[in-house]
Formats: structure tokens, C-alpha cells, sequence
């Protein structure tokens, strides 16, 4: 996915994003900035450590 296919326009609160960019797994886990969906960091982390879900994951916005 390149950085021209992000269209915040689809979200579901667009007026809320203030700027979106790329992040690596540790800068989701350690920044204080708001990051949605709540458990994406988390998610990210387990997937690059290769601990895949068995069963499709929902996050809550």
C-alpha cells in the first residue's frame, strides 16, 4: 500500500483526523499520541513477532 492510498475521507469521523503517516510497530506501542483503532499497537506488534490471530480480530474505535 503506498502513501497515496490512504483516504482519510473514508473514515468514519474524517474531521477528527489531524494528519496520518506511516508508523513502525514500536513507535505505535510508545507514543502518547491518540491511536485508532484502540488495540491496533498491540495487534501490529503480534503479527511482526509472527503471532497471527486464528480468528479475525475486532477493534473498537
Amino acid at each position: 500500500m503506498a502513501g497515496t492510498d490512504v483516504h482519510p475521507s473514508r473514515a468514519t469521523q474524517p474531521d477528527s483526523i489531524r494528519a496520518y503517516r506511516w508508523w513502525a510497530p514500536a513507535e505505535l506501542c510508545s507514543t502518547r499520541e491518540t491511536v485508532y483503532p484502540v488495540g491496533l499497537a498491540d495487534l501490529v506488534t503480534a503479527v511482526a513477532e509472527g503471532r497471527t490471530p486464528d480468528k479475525p480480530v475486532v477493534l473498537a474505535g
